[in-house]
Formats: structure tokens, C-alpha cells, sequence
């Protein structure tokens, strides 16, 4: 009679990418995700929602209660359409 080996199974990195694969995390055991890799479309995307707090009717009383603010905005709006233009 032959004794089986009992057939030893280590389980792998598991690796789950909730944006269909932009960003890919891999997944603890205690449930934490760790980043492995995220393209510059997820990067920007992140970039944007982060930014976003920077316009809207707040920001522009923050920039009025803020003159160097509003000057700093100011400049970068000049910035932004020259160079928005030639493209």
C-alpha cells in the first residue's frame, strides 16, 4: 500500500485592481491593500479629484480673502491659456 503525499497548496499574492486595472493593489491577509502599480491616467485621475477643491465659489472667496492667492491664481490662469493655446 503506498502512502499518499498530502498535497501542500501555499497561496499566492492575491491582486485586485478596483479600476479595471489602472490601479493594482495587492491584498493582505488583514485586508489592508498595499499599491504595486498605478498608470499615469489613474495618477492623473487622483490628481484631479485632489485639485478639485481648488475651484468653485469657496475657493474663490478664499483667493478674494487671500490678495497673494489671488495673485499667484491669477498668474497661472495667464499661464495656463498661453500655453493652452498653442497646443
Amino acid at each position: 500500500m503506498r502512502k499518499r503525499k498530502k498535497k501542500i497548496t501555499t497561496a499566492g499574492p492575491i491582486f485586485v485592481s478596483p479600476d479595471g486595472g489602472e490601479t493594482v493593489y495587492q491584498q493582505l491577509p488583514d485586508g489592508n491593500r498595499v499599491l504595486v502599480e498605478q498608470s499615469q491616467k489613474a495618477q492623473d485621475e487622483e490628481l484631479a479629484y485632489e485639485e478639485a477643491e481648488m475651484v468653485g465659489t469657496e475657493a474663490i472667496e478664499l483667493r478674494r480673502k487671500y490678495p497673494t492667492l489671488k495673485k499667484a491664481w491669477d498668474q497661472y490662469r495667464v499661464i495656463w491659456r498661453l500655453v493652452n493655446d498653442n497646443e
